[in-house]
């Protein structure tokens, strides 16, 4: 019985040991499984990040086509404009859109059938189109790219997020961890 009891002392630290091992593996374990759920959560922030920086330098190209385009437009009205205030085609096209209208009248249906003005429009803004057409791709790039007021909103947009990302806390659901300091 003597012997039994010396062995109960010896047991219990074999016991304890492979509790600690036990403990040691499960440890590691969930320090793996964190790090690889963080590491996922950053590679999907980052992919978020890219798109939403490609979306929003998409939309300032549309834009800035959008306004050339505007400008183009409002560029050929405006020249007509100033040829129709011109005296000397004043009186010209003023009668023609007069007898247009009167056809029309006529009809009962107005349209664009011998409108003096159409025809200009159109003419302006062909010719206003046609420098863009036969671009480079570094032309047109040029022309689309974005300004430096452009490019700064997307950086602090990327900056924000990023900041967002890195400033939150990691998602851990045991409480005990979450009354620590260290996590505080």
């Amino acid at each position: 019985m003597n012997q039994n009891e010396h062995l109960r002392h010896t047991k219990e630290q074999l016991e304890y040991s492979r509790v600690d091992k036990e403990y040691e593996f499960v440890k590691k374990r969930a320090l793996v499984n964190f790090l690889t759920n963080q590491k996922l959560a950053a590679e999907s922030n980052f992919h978020t990040r890219s798109v939403t920086m490609l979306n929003q330098i998409a939309s300032f190209e549309n834009a800035n086509m959008k306004k050339e385009l505007k400008d183009i437009a409002i560029g050929s009205v405006d020249s007509v404009f100033a040829m129709v205030k011109d005296p000397a085609h004043e009186a010209d096209i003023q009668r023609a859109s007069f007898l247009s209208a009167l056809a029309g009248i006529k009809k009962g249906v107005m349209t664009y059938e011998n409108d003096p003005i159409l025809p200009l429009i159109q003419e302006q803004m062909e010719s206003k189109l046609a420098k863009f057409q036969g671009l480079s791709s570094e032309e047109e790039s040029k022309l689309l790219s974005l300004t430096p007021e452009q490019r700064g909103i997307v950086v602090e947009n990327d900056r924000k997020i990023k900041n967002e990302f890195l400033g939150a806390a990691p998602a851990i659901n045991h409480g005990s961890i979450k009354m620590s300091e260290s996590y505080k």
